[in-house]
Parts: structure tokens; sequence; C-alpha cells
């Protein structure tokens, strides 16, 4: 007798944002760490109405979210050995700021060509991700300088109804996590610590 395939039960919800995701829409999701806004991030129409959701100003980086190690060497020049084993040892999400990023919006990047890129650890953001094929623009769901929400219900209703999709995934949850742990990278190899 053939096995069954297990069907995730956030299926079809992540199905619909990988789909809103290539048409160029930005969505509303639960992340590895809080309530965030996502876009494609190859996509610089996308990127504009995610900051303009949050009210950011142009300049300002946005960081990345990655499926898995191939995408993040694929948006990369060069990733250090001992940022690889931040990715593997860390005990809670991790964003690496990494010079040269390449493949992405140019407004998202930071100084000198740096890209802010996390490997995603939470099962519907990878399968979107996945699906879309390309990173995804992240960013908290929040308007800037108003306080990170802790869940949906703290959302900013101009945040929640201005975008292209809200996902069902977690939505009925608080999230707990703190943020992500940053260390950026410099040509040489050499890192310092952004937040603890």
């Amino acid at each position: 007798m053939a096995r069954k395939k297990v069907v995730e039960p956030w299926r079809e919800d992540a199905l619909e944002a990988v789909r809103t995701l290539r048409s160029g829409g930005v969505i509303l999701h639960a992340s590895d760490t809080v309530w965030g806004l996502a876009c494609d991030a190859s996509n610089p129409e996308a990127v504009a109405k995610l900051r303009a959701l949050k009210g950011r100003d142009d300049g300002t980086p946005i960081l990345v979210l990655a499926s898995d190690d191939g995408m993040i060497q694929h948006h990369v020049e060069n990733v250090p050995e001992s940022a690889w084993e931040l990715y593997d040892c860390a005990d809670r999400p991790t964003t690496i700021v990494l010079p040269q990023g390449k493949g992405v919006d140019e407004s998202i990047l930071g100084p000198g060509g740096s890209l802010a890129i996390r490997r995603i650890n939470e099962p519907w953001c990878e399968f979107v991700i996945r699906g879309l094929g390309r990173p995804v623009a992240s960013s908290s769901a929040n308007l800037s300088g108003v306080p990170t929400p802790k869940s949906f219900s703290e959302i900013d209703p101009s945040i929640a109804s201005g975008v292209d999709f809200v996902s069902s995934h977690r939505k009925t949850e608080t999230l707990t996590s703190p943020p992500s742990f940053m260390v950026a990278f410099d040509e040489e190899g050499r890192f310092k610590i952004l937040r603890k």
C-alpha cells in the first residue's frame, strides 16, 4: 500500500502567499520572530509598497529572508566560514549582514552594497520562500517609530488593510520570540555584533 503524503494544514494559505508575492504583492505573516511584512526582494515596486506601508525612508536597508544555504550563496558574493558556523550553531534566529549583496532591489542594500540576510527556520515561511524561488524582503509589521506588534490584533489597521494578502497561519498566537541576533561581517571576514 502506498504511503499517504502529509499535507500541512497551512499549505493553501502558503500557496496563496506565494501567488501574491509572484504577482508583486506585499504579504502580512507570522515569521520566525515577529509579525512581518514581506515582498519579493528583487521587485522594486513591491519593495516601494512595503516601505510606504511602514512609512519608512527610501534609503533605509531592509533585511531579506532566505530558505536555504544555496539561496544565501546566490545573493552574496562571499560568505565567510564563520558566518556559516553562526547560522548552523545559533540557538535563535540570526541575521547576518554580508558585503556585496546581489540579485535584489538595490534600495534594500546597506552601506557599501551589504545585504542583511537570515536563513529562515519556520516551515510556513520556508515553504513560501522556496515557492517564490527568491528571498523576500522582510520588515516588522509596524509603522516606523511604533513598537513591534507581538500579535495580529496589535497591528495597525492601515497596515493590515494595505497589504495584498494576510496569512491566517499562527494568526491567533502571540509571538514571544526575541528579535533576531544580528552580526555584520566586513570584506576581510571580521565581524561586529549589531544586536544581541
